[in-house]
């Protein structure tokens, strides 16, 4: 293990340059989505929406961000990294003073989905991280990211419940002008400090997709593991990330400050996690099956208050743990996997690739994850959602052995 100064040190290294940026920026976005995001759903339940319209707007909205990928992934490759970043801030600002002056959840519909359609510049973000961190140490660089990210969900989410309780709608209202007001500052941020990271060449922007098939072995490679993060994850966590909320506030009667701590302390458990394993050298691919089983565990333990009413608080508190813990871990070992697969002259729109599946595949688990809810109930539904990940860990191993 690593001394206090060493991993300090590493982490001044992992941080330097347009990586700190970018920690910098999604820092301050945390800061703010700490604030609103956990009570999304509940606030378009305010607004006069129904579950069915939840799952509904989720899965148009992540089908919109599935489509705005393709121009997305081949600006990254063709104008460059920081530019396609900054376009993309600058309409993903706007849309934060949307939502708050949202009147009713039809126009929080159509504000998600020019949200969502403006994170086209995704591919952007992850490719000019995957450009700038130092090489052979990209699980590491991953992990520092979400750690820094994390922080500021440890006590937001809390104060966010706390904001909603006491003033209701106009609470969440405040929180967005709020999330607008840092989205300018990350876009003054960014345009100043980014630097890029990638030659644009003198290409057709049409000979950027016919080039993609001088790279089928690469982009063979990477579709398995696709197949993982696109499908079978994204159904594995349907339920819960589309009725979370509503589940653990309508359903169980947790109160919204509560449903704060509980995801207040999922956090803190993600980033405690973060800086144990950036201090030891610990298999990658191992703790990745095992963050699969912990996620697949997660929504197993989940729907346990549904039936035994008892243990609601605890069981909130260890299942939301668990489930974010395993996801860190799993994520940054996906991406540094990718890192080490894709060359760099194709990350935008390979990653872009990814991204778009990724979407694809959570608007339709957000549908499939609605009429679950609706139909079975909630209990029934996240039963199923663990099963799927029992699954999908058995198609990681096999990916894992075969690699």
């Amino acid at each position: 293990m690593l001394s206090l100064k060493q991993s300090i040190s590493e982490l001044r290294e992992l941080l330097a340059g347009n990586v700190g940026v970018i920690a910098i920026s999604w820092f301050l976005f945390s800061l703010t989505g700490g604030l609103v995001n956990p009570f999304f759903a509940k606030y378009a339940k305010d607004l006069g929406a129904t579950d069915l319209d939840i799952a509904y707007m989720r899965s148009i909205g992540m089908l919109a961000l599935a489509l705005s990928l393709i121009p997305g992934g081949l600006l990254t490759d063709y104008i460059g990294r920081a530019k396609t970043i900054i376009i993309g801030t600058a309409c993903v600002t706007i849309s934060q003073f949307l939502y708050a002056i949202a009147p009713d959840w039809r126009t929080l519909f159509y504000t998600y989905v020019f949200d969502q359609a403006s994170h086209f510049y995704q591919p952007a973000l992850t490719a000019i991280v995957m450009d700038s961190i130092p090489k052979g140490r990209e699980f590491k660089g991953f992990l520092a990211l979400n750690m820094i990210i994390s922080i500021p969900g440890v006590f937001m989410p809390f104060i966010g419940g706390v904001l909603y309780e006491e003033l209701g709608v106009f609470g969440i209202r405040c929180g967005f002008i709020f999330q607008g007001f840092i989205a300018l500052i990350v876009l003054i941020l960014r345009i100043k400090s980014l630097r890029e990271t990638y030659k644009v060449h003198d290409k057709e922007l049409s000979s950027l997709i016919l080039e993609l098939a001088g790279y089928r072995p690469v982009l063979a490679k990477a579709l398995k593991i696709y197949v993982y993060t696109s499908i079978l994850q994204q159904v594995v966590i349907g339920v819960s990330a589309t009725y979370g909320a509503i589940y653990a506030i309508d359903v169980l009667g947790v109160s919204k400050p509560l449903w704060g701590v509980v995801s207040s302390v999922s956090t803190a458990g993600s980033l405690i996690s973060s800086i144990l394993l950036l201090r030891t050298r610990s298999s990658m691919w191992g703790m990745a099956l095992a963050s699969s089983l912990g996620i697949a565990m997660s929504q197993l333990l989940l729907a346990l208050p549904y039936y035994v009413k008892n243990t609601v608080l605890e069981v909130l508190i260890v299942s939301s743990l668990m489930s974010s813990v395993s996801s860190n871990i799993l994520s940054s070992s996906i991406s540094a996997t990718l890192t080490h697969i894709l060359p760099v002259e194709v990350r935008g729109r390979a990653v872009s690739i990814q991204r778009i599946l990724d979407n694809i595949g959570a608007s339709l688990a957000s549908y499939i994850a609605g009429l679950l809810y609706i139909i079975v109930g909630p209990g029934v539904a996240l039963i199923v959602s663990s099963l799927v990940g029992f699954v999908s860990t058995l198609y990681l191993y096999v990916l894992v052995k075969g690699k």
